[in-house]
């Protein structure tokens, strides 16, 4: 039988694309949502009550920039995915990578789906948050992890 460590293996997946995380005014809302169906890779669009955030490749945020001149736009972003899907009784996972993030003055943006968490980190540290999650990890399949 495997213990709940081994079950909770969780894989890293680092894709090379560069990300940019654009803040849009709300009143855009309808036209980046018009956009959504000629995008291409990774993106994530979150509206709240101040604004629209968009995430999307460098590439693809170039061709959109001109059509929103209110936006505010950080590029020069990569991610660092967990790829496993982590139950919902899982308690402080995102907590234990920021922190280990946090330790290393790696500044981060935490995202999550339904199904996957990641991080977006700035490319210039990329290497060194990289290894501060592997060694997290390591500490998180001892602990926490493997109560659940």
């Amino acid at each position: 039988m495997q213990s709940s460590s081994e079950a909770m293996s969780i894989q890293l997946y680092l894709p090379e694309a560069r990300l940019t995380v654009a803040s849009i005014p709300l009143d855009q809302y309808a036209a980046v949502v018009s956009c959504l169906g000629e995008m291409t890779g990774f993106v994530q669009l979150t509206r709240d009550k101040q604004e629209v955030t968009l995430i999307v490749a460098e590439d693809v945020w170039e061709q959109l920039a001109p059509n929103f001149p209110g936006a505010v736009a950080e590029g020069k972003r990569r991610m660092i995915r967990f790829d496993t899907v982590l139950d919902f009784s899982v308690v402080g996972f995102i907590a234990e990578i920021s922190n280990a993030l946090a330790d290393a003055d790696i500044s981060i943006l935490s995202l999550s789906t339904y199904s996957t968490d990641s991080v977006l980190v700035q490319e210039s540290r990329f290497d060194d948050a990289v290894a501060a999650v592997k060694q997290a990890l390591v500490t998180l399949h001892f602990t926490r992890l493997a109560q659940h």
